[in-house]
């Protein structure tokens, strides 16, 4: 593979780490009016993916540091960061800590996973165990021993320096899902006995507590598709026939993968897995065509493919959009079940829907940038994934590719998001919030089509009710918040959310608060 196919530049490299939040330049980004797309936390050095606690703190990742970032109300955690993992290789420009899960059994099972290229010349992955403020009763501080480290699969071969996969992911059966690159050698990944180019279906229930690690036998569910397999490396193989799945998403409904893979001199492509021991087809095929390797079969055909014209491109598969329940700030009704996908080096994000039995870009948005790209401006970001809150969240390793200019965003609608109202104020407009982020106070602003009574009410990241405005209809239609809450005292720095309802209906929007 060519450095123009590879997913990160050869000069993002590793540096040190900033002493605040927020430090660095921002990229401004170009989506649909209705839309806003908010910086939660910057200053991070080369961060490659997250993972959210089911409390709603949040897990960052820093490649080439090899360092967990704990993130609470959109600010640097205390104690952070939780763990700098030793045994990390980082020389190769896409090797390093790519990949990280939470135990869905957490608290109960305070488990982190990981997926790390190792100095042995094997990609692995890995448990961690985290103590601290599991339950976040407290302070929210947690910690990781490095010692504690149980290795599940650590001899998948990583001899060249890329295609090293990297995506963790639980699904709703509880299972763990891997995935690995070709390793740059091709007809392996139609090599069931092989694990590269493959998705891995890991079975975590069984593991005994500690450090240590998994014979196959412990880790391979009974259900996979290989599981009678004379080997060991089969029955852990969940699908196959891929390149670089780099980033992939489970569909919280239904179990299915969405898998953005990353091309070699053509195409890219969202690839879906519906079945067990499904077969994505390279070497045999890339995107829609063939690619003259005779090893396997063209297998099943992409949903989506783009060319990847004559410069850099790098699919990032953002996954398949699902509102979680009770989510305050999710995209609108009509996104449920859409794909999203951006694309590392052109900076381009797309919304891709299914029409009858056909996958294609969905209908243009007003403001939107172009009939096919749904936004524009997201160059280096490695991860996409929905938040608790229904906000599309993503990571962007660096701005411009600068040391320490990594960033956590997410873009949340401005259209009201759960109640219908029934008169004309459902045609309200709730501007973001300026400025965003504020070192100091914030302003408000909307339009009503007629005069009406407004309620204004900030929240913090963890859904308490900070401050409450009630303005009778007339009233000027612009507030500024001094960062007072209701009890007079001066909130701290973090991830808010403003709710403005009017006439039955509510409109959402996230800003932060800095120092």
């Amino acid at each position: 593979m060519t450095p123009r196919h590879s997913w990160i530049r050869a000069s993002l490299v590793a540096a040190t780490l900033p002493a605040l939040a927020f430090a660095g330049p921002t990229r401004a980004s170009t989506i649909p009016n209705l839309f806003a797309d908010s910086l939660v936390i910057g200053g991070f050095d080369y961060p490659v993916g997250m993972a959210f606690l089911p409390d709603r703190r949040l897990l960052v990742i820093e490649q080439k540091t090899a360092k967990i970032r704990l993130v609470i109300h959109g600010a640097l955690g205390p104690g952070d960061p939780v763990a700098t993992l030793p045994s990390v290789e980082i020389a190769g420009t896409e090797q390093g800590l790519l990949g990280i899960a939470v135990d869905p059994g957490w608290p109960a099972r305070p488990y982190l996973y990981v997926h790390a290229d190792d100095p042995t010349g094997f990609m692995r992955i890995s448990r961690y165990t985290v103590t601290g403020d599991l339950s976040f009763t407290g302070n929210g501080a947690l910690s990781v021993d490095p010692a504690s480290r149980y290795d599940l699969v650590n001899d998948v071969p990583d001899d060249a320096p890329n295609h090293n996969g990297g995506t963790l992911r639980f699904g709703p059966d509880g299972f763990l899902y891997d995935s690995e690159g070709d390793d740059a050698k091709f007809c392996p990944a139609q090599d069931t006995t092989s694990l590269v180019g493959k998705i891995l279906r890991l079975d975590v229930s069984r593991l005994p507590a500690g450090p240590g690690s998994a014979p196959r036998a412990l880790v391979a569910p009974a259900g996979n598709p290989f599981a009678s397999h004379p080997d060991s490396n089969a029955r852990l193989v969940w699908a196959m026939g891929l390149r670089n799945p780099f980033r992939f998403g489970v569909d919280p409904t239904n179990g299915a993968l969405w898998i953005g893979d990353v091309g070699d001199m053509r195409y890219e492509e969202i690839d879906q897995v519906t079945v067990p021991g499904a077969n994505l087809g390279w070497p045999f095929r890339e995107g829609p065509v063939g690619t003259g390797f005779s090893c396997g079969s063209a297998g099943t055909a992409p949903i989506y493919y783009y060319d990847d014209g004559p410069t850099a491109a790098a699919i990032i598969g953002g996954g398949v959009y699902r509102r979680p329940p009770g989510s305050s700030t999710g995209l609108p009704a009509d996104y449920e079940g859409d794909v999203f996908l951006s694309d590392y080096y052109y900076g381009f994000l797309r919304r891709v829907k299914l029409s009858g039995r056909t996958w294609g870009i969905a209908p243009p948005e007003p403001g939107q940038p172009s009939a096919l790209n749904w936004g524009t401006g997201f160059d280096a970001v490695s991860e996409w994934q929905v938040g608790p809150d229904g906000a599309l969240w993503y990571c962007r390793q660096a701005v411009n590719y600068a040391n320490d200019t990594g960033e956590i965003r997410c873009i949340v609608s401005r259209t009201p998001t759960s109640t219908t109202p029934t008169d004309s104020v459902s045609h309200a407009l709730f501007f973001a919030p300026q400025p965003n982020p504020s070192p100091a106070g914030v302003s408000f602003r909307w339009d009503l089509p007629h005069a009406a009574p407004v309620r204004l009410v900030i929240y913090d990241a963890t859904g308490r009710r900070v401050r409450t405005f009630e303005r009778p209809a007339g009233s000027p239609n612009v507030l500024l918040w001094d960062r007072i809450d209701d009890h007079g005292r001066l909130v701290r720095p973090g991830m808010y959310l403003a709710r403005l309802d009017v006439g039955g209906a509510h409109f959402d929007h996230r800003f932060a608060l800095i120092r």
